[in-house]
């Protein structure tokens, strides 16, 4: 019972982050044509979407492959991959912000 709940959270949270991801991808450029420096808007909301789709692959690999299936190193691998794109992501698209901000 409590893999099926973490299994039916993980992939309501992966769905959740997911289309955040699209939303964000694709309603960057006419949220960005409004600012002067809307370049760099852009390019941070595209990081956001990819920070939040790389999350969605965490949460998915995490709970929806662990309650499925047994770890393995490939497993492991792969959620430290989408963990890392997921910061540098993150990290990327703070940056920018700040440098739309002005």
């Amino acid at each position: 019972m409590a893999k099926t709940l973490l299994t039916l959270f993980g992939s309501v949270v992966a769905v959740a982050l997911m289309v955040t991801a699209i939303w964000a991808w694709f309603d960057a450029v006419p949220l960005a044509q409004s600012l002067p420096r809307g370049d760099a808007l852009k390019w941070a909301a595209r990081c956001l979407a990819i920070a939040s789709a790389a999350g969605a692959q965490v949460v998915l690999i995490t709970f929806v492959l662990g309650g499925l299936y047994q770890f393995r190193s490939l497993h492991e691998a792969l959620r430290l991959t989408a963990a890392i794109v997921c910061c540098v992501a993150a990290v990327s698209a703070a940056a920018l912000g700040l440098v739309a901000q002005g």
